[in-house]
């Protein structure tokens, strides 16, 4: 018997003896209010709007020191190699240790690391090497930060159900847009105005407000039991373990989530400036306003996909596949049209948008569906070895589309992709019978 169980049972033989009816009073407070969660979402937010602050500073002084954006996109590109290696070891480590004191000190050694690099940039000036070095560590921090946060959301939340999770997942969507986008629209104007050195500081600044809020975080240690802890070598074999023998479908629909995102970010990290720039030939501030309004899209997406995120499940995951699908096809079709560049480009924003929209619900339906799936010592390792997955995916998917772009027809390319996504519903029909 349960403690909610015996519970009752006490409170009916209460009511039998005395014949009075017991009303114990109910909670109204949103479990999203919770100080725990503001604190989470507020320094993850501040956390992501330092780093993209200083990912945009460092891609606007490579070019003006250099002339090639190439050298930036070569540095980050090296950068998700180590992320991809590390992060099921970050896995390990969130199911060890206290997730908030990972959080903390990851986001406190970084802010360190961008300060020891503001005062080296000071006294040398711009420094190739030292650039890469920072970007390559930031990205070993962030490898085993990822699953660390992942793994946070589903201990704080596991206990209220499927509906509050998907809330709580949900806001933190929505703040990772918002994040997102701020530093495209203030990014530019600080550049211009005062240069890479304030920048600098003002990541510096958010890394610290963000561990100072997660200090005042209240967050147990993972139960791992009382037994002795196997090696890190030996934990993420148990991950791997748990995921092909006892949870198959969840390993299948990480799988999945891989294939989704070969052909998600291919498209839309090549193909989309790919098809403004060249094929539609518009200039920069073209191309600057059309992403800016697929930002704008994902942060719309992020606010309409938490308005139905208690009644999300998987039994959605096909219906939302098939909506992103569709909002490919007439990106294609437009391409086989007669038509002005002008009304091509207006498609492919407003249906791109659209894509950024459907993705918002595929998201919210997968990642939740994983994490609930998984008992809470083995949340970290599970959810790093998604993360891994996926990110191995994004530079295959970037390769695949930019040969493809080179030598096949736009419009063979976009409704080929929509076909590939549309065959992608088949596998997800026997997943969610799994998962329900």
């Amino acid at each position: 018997m349960t403690a909610n169980d015996a519970t009752d049972a006490t409170t009916s033989a209460t009511e039998t003896t005395h014949t009075i009816e017991i009303e114990t009073p109910t909670p109204t407070r949103s479990p999203l209010l919770a100080r725990d969660f503001i604190l989470l979402i507020a320094g993850q937010g501040i956390s992501l709007f330092g780093n993209l602050m200083l990912r945009f500073a460092m891609s606007m002084w490579v070019l003006d020191e250099t002339g090639s954006a190439t050298i930036f996109g070569t540095i980050l590109a090296v950068s998700i190699v180590p992320t991809i290696l590390l992060s099921p070891f970050g896995g390990v480590l969130a199911d060890r240790i206290n997730r908030r004191t990972i959080m903390v000190a990851l986001d406190a050694i970084s802010g360190l690391l961008v300060l020891a690099c503001t005062v080296l940039f000071a006294a040398i000036g711009f420094n190739m090497v030292a650039i890469a070095a920072m970007q390559v560590l930031l990205a070993v921090l962030g490898a085993f930060e990822t699953p660390t946060v992942q793994a946070a959301l589903p201990q704080m939340y596991r206990r209220y159900g499927q509906g509050v999770m998907r809330q709580a997942m949900a806001v933190v969507n929505q703040v990772q847009q918002v994040g997102s986008l701020l530093p495209s629209f203030l990014g530019g104007v600080l550049y211009a105005l005062f240069g890479i050195r304030l920048m600098m500081v003002v990541t510096v600044v958010s890394f610290a407000a963000a561990a100072g809020l997660e200090c005042f975080i209240r967050l147990g240690a993972p139960d791992r039991g009382d037994g002795e802890l196997p090696s890190p070598v030996e934990d993420l074999k148990a991950g791997m373990r748990f995921l092909l023998r006892e949870r198959p479908h969840v390993f299948q629909l990480a799988c999945f989530a891989g294939a989704l995102n070969f052909l998600v970010i291919g498209y839309s990290a090549v193909g989309y400036p790919y098809m403004i720039r060249t094929v539609l030939g518009f200039d920069s501030t073209v191309y600057g306003v059309a992403d800016g309004l697929v930002g704008v899209a994902g942060v719309v997406g992020a606010f309409i996909v938490g308005a139905f995120a208690a009644r999300l499940s998987m039994r959605n995951m096909p219906a939302a596949l098939l909506a992103l699908a569709l909002t490919l096809v007439p990106q294609g079709v437009v391409f086989l049209l007669p038509v002005g560049a002008w009304t091509k480009l207006v498609v492919l924003v407003a249906f791109t948008c659209g894509s950024m929209i459907a993705t918002s619900f595929t998201n919210l339906i997968a990642v939740p569906a994983i994490q609930l799936s998984t008992p809470e010592a083995m949340t970290g390792k599970v959810m790093s070895i998604f993360s891994a997955l996926c990110m191995c995916a994004q530079p295959l998917g970037q390769l695949a589309y930019g040969w493809a772009y080179d030598r096949v027809p736009v419009a063979a390319v976009m409704l080929a992709s929509a076909v590939a996504m549309g065959l992608l519903v088949l596998p997800t029909l026997p997943l969610v019978k799994r998962f329900d």
